[in-house]
């Protein structure tokens, strides 16, 4: 029966996890199917890394659809505007000017942390939180590129796995340099839940769900989720996250004539050098 098959799949899931030395947290469910779904600590809340730029970019879209954001005005950022030394705008010499709907375009396709936190500074106060509370996301914490060290929220304290990989990345070299990318929380159920609700909620235009859609699909990486899948025939729209050794994806993915699938996988790697970490990456 049903419960047989997904006490299979949770096992195996399990199997696959070990046998690549990880603790992992997933989920996955037909979009706008979620109480079919099925995954393993699929409710643990675990750092998301750059998987809150999708947050990011969900409030970019309802400020837009409120006129509250022209997506056609330029915006000038430079390496000084953020981390130094991050992909995208943090390695360039120059300031580059760009439309704000490519200044988002910048954020998610090369997980543009400078772009991120230019952004930021750019949305309504209160429409991130706004996201999280539309999109029923009750277990997500975004924290705002640049919060100080004493603007944190306290660390978890529940002892879990997931809580206790929060707490590992707090010792990691440079990490404090972006605490939106290691600070800012969810689970694998709500990450899938988000890109439902962009997908499928009633609170966007259809003209903002097509642009979240046409920019998450064009994502620059593809080592994650895409790489358990065939070339072609497969579409994906997702955004990645890495801190150390806290990886992860969450991606819609359509495979041709079939329903598309909303999927989040977030793994805990043994701790890696310290001298081969870079953050944020991707």
């Amino acid at each position: 029966g049903g419960d047989r098959m997904t006490r299979s799949l949770r096992a195996r899931i399990g199997t696959e996890l070990v046998a690549a030395g990880c603790d992992g947290w997933c989920w996955a469910h037909p979009v706008g199917e979620e109480a079919a779904g099925v995954g393993v600590g699929a409710d643990s809340q675990t750092s998301i890394s750059s998987m809150y730029k999708v947050h990011l970019l969900a409030a970019f879209c309802l400020a837009v659809d409120r006129g509250l954001l022209n997506p056609l005005d330029a915006v000038t950022l430079s390496a000084d505007d953020g981390p130094v030394g991050t992909p995208g705008v943090g390695l360039f010499a120059d300031p580059v000017t760009m439309s704000l709907r490519d200044l988002v375009r910048q954020m998610v396709v090369l997980s543009d942390s400078i772009a991120a936190r230019v952004l930021q500074r750019r949305l309504p106060p209160g429409l991130v939180g706004e996201v999280v509370s539309l999109a029923n996301l009750e277990d997500t914490t975004i924290v705002a590129p640049g919060t100080t060290e004493s603007e944190l929220p306290a660390l978890p304290e529940d002892g879990s796995a997931a809580s206790e990989a929060i707490r590992l990345l707090v010792s990691y070299p440079r990490v404090h340099q972006d605490p939106a990318t290691y600070r800012s929380v969810s689970t694998p159920r709500q990450l899938c839940r988000l890109l439902d609700w962009i997908w499928t909620g009633p609170d966007l235009t259809g003209v903002s769900r097509a642009f979240a859609r046409t920019v998450l699909g064009q994502q620059v990486w593809g080592h994650r989720i895409p790489s358990g899948f065939p070339a072609g025939g497969v579409r994906f729209h997702g955004k990645t996250g890495t801190i150390g050794p806290v990886r992860g994806e969450v991606s819609v993915v359509a495979v041709d004539e079939e329903a598309p699938i909303v999927v989040a996988v977030i793994t805990r790697s043994a701790p890696v050098s310290y001298t081969h970490l870079t953050l944020p990456t991707s």
